[in-house]
């Protein structure tokens, strides 16, 4: 990783974007951008110009000392840092249009859990829009023991999926690498709950079925990548919810995922499984898009 975008989160007291950035930056040797945001409404100010002005001035001064406070409690000065204090509403197009001309590897910021129809987090708008791969952090710590887990789909022939699958292997592997920890692999095995429900198939012969059907590419993968076929986890259910649950039997630093970047309508109706991954996951995510720069 060359550069890393750090949005800092002046509604937590513990900066975890801003921690983890640190320590990717030391193992990777990669320059830090931190961002901190700030916005007000200021209509109930009088509507001068100069002291609309003034006012944003200072509160972006406010937010800057705060920012200064930040770094120095977190003492990365032996890092490349550079910083940003930007008056801003809607953070995410800020950080998706600054990310277009700035070759980042990743995006970090901390996590959030929860949507409504209504209501679209920051976290969603950057894995469906966001230009780079996007890191949402969880609460628990890292713990270099770990493993990382790749959440890929061994049952797909189109190639943007299988390319999708290399980047995201990729991504896991380099991050293994510059903690010593190792990699993993996750496929969820969904078998239809209707059919099954309705007796039209044999759930325990169709799933050895599959399985065995998977065992090539799964040979082919160990074999490209080194792993044992241990380190190879295949299990029956909805991807949202295997992927979460073996990260959490392994208790996984880092999940890295692929998400479509579906957008509009389309992504609210249909849904996308990295963002349904992140409502139970407890742990790190990085979801990558096919066309990412990042990689």
């Amino acid at each position: 990783m060359d550069k890393l975008l750090i949005v800092m989160d002046p509604a937590h007291k513990h900066q975890k974007a801003l921690a983890r950035g640190i320590e990717l930056a030391r193992a990777t040797g990669a320059h830090l951008e931190i961002v901190a945001f700030t916005h007000e409404h200021l209509g109930a100010l009088p509507s001068d110009p100069t002291v609309q002005q003034r006012a944003r001035d200072a509160l972006i001064e406010l937010r800057q000392r705060w920012l200064d406070q930040m770094l120095a409690l977190s003492d990365c000065t032996d890092l490349q840092v550079t910083t940003h204090t930007v008056w801003e509403k809607n953070i995410h197009q800020w950080i998706i249009e600054h990310c277009h001309p700035n070759r980042f590897k990743a995006v970090i910021k901390t996590g959030s859990r929860t949507e409504t129809w209504r209501y679209t987090p920051t976290d969603w708008h950057l894995i469906r829009e966001c230009p780079v791969p996007v890191m949402l952090v969880a609460e628990q710590k890292w713990n270099h023991a770990h493993p990382i887990l790749a959440a890929v789909d061994l049952s797909s022939t189109k190639p943007v999926k299988k390319a999708l699958n290399t980047k995201i292997i990729e991504q896991a592997r380099a991050l293994a690498k510059a903690f010593g920890s190792e990699v993993h692999l996750v496929h969820a095995l969904h078998i239809s709950e209707v059919l099954a429900d309705l007796e039209i198939i044999n759930v325990a012969e169709h799933e050895q079925r599959r399985r065995a059907a998977l065992e090539p590419t799964i040979t082919h993968l160990c074999n490209t990548w080194h792993l044992s076929r241990d380190q190879v986890h295949l299990a029956v259910g909805p991807a949202h919810k295997v992927i979460p649950s073996v990260a959490s039997k392994l208790k996984a630093d880092m999940v890295v995922i692929g998400t479509s970047g579906k957008t509009g309508l389309k992504a609210r109706v249909i849904g996308n499984t990295a963002e349904k991954v992140l409502t139970h996951l407890r742990t790190d995510l990085l979801a990558i898009k096919p066309g990412d720069s990042g990689q």
